[in-house]
């Protein structure tokens, strides 16, 4: 038995956010459950984001369709389970998932297609994934599609016909990147 192993499976881990703002106990980062992140050369998808309340259903769980309106609303300010310090978030790094993809149209770009991130740059934008995109680091592949109703985030009412979103296999690459976060202590 290695008595060096820290964790069984580091496929789903506790990172620290790139720092956006001037406050490291704030940290103005806009990524937010569920969206791409590009953490030095790590990509994964943010599963839960430290020091964000999470409001249940909120406007994006209807609009993904994840969610239906109720008349029922549940806030949770932090989670106390999981000690995530606001910067922090728990990032799978593995795994498929849908998400929107720049450039992707499901007639012309397929299984198999190339997907990169663009990381975001300020407290204003989030990281964006872009089809094909050499300039940008790599994230993984298409592997199918999957159709969804966009919703309205008030209603939760289909808003439209359903539309295709891909399905992104992560895949984790070596090229070096300049985009590393230094660790920084967690809290207690």
């Amino acid at each position: 038995m290695a008595t060096n192993e820290i964790f069984k499976y580091g496929q789903w881990l506790s990172l620290p956010l790139p720092l956006r703002g001037d406050d490291p106990s704030v940290n103005e980062d806009p990524t937010r459950n569920g969206d791409p992140v590009l953490i030095g050369d790590i990509v994964g998808f943010a599963q839960e984001v430290g020091g964000v309340a999470i409001t249940w259903p909120d406007a994006s769980a209807c609009a993904s369709g994840a969610a239906s309106k109720s008349n029922v609303s549940i806030t949770y300010r932090r989670n106390t389970a999981n000690s995530l310090e606001p910067g922090w978030a728990s990032v799978a790094l593995c795994g498929a998932f849908c998400y929107p993809v720049e450039g992707w149209d499901p007639t012309t770009a397929g299984t198999g297609s190339a997907v990169g991130i663009r990381a975001a740059k300020n407290s204003e934008e989030k990281a964006i994934l872009v089809l094909n995109s050499e300039e940008d680091h790599w994230f993984g592949h298409i592997v199918g599609q999957t159709k969804m109703h966009m919703k309205d985030p008030e209603t939760c009412e289909p808003i439209g016909p359903e539309v295709m979103v891909p399905i992104i296999n992560l895949v984790q690459s070596f090229k070096p990147n300049p985009n590393t976060v230094p660790d920084k202590p967690a809290g207690s």
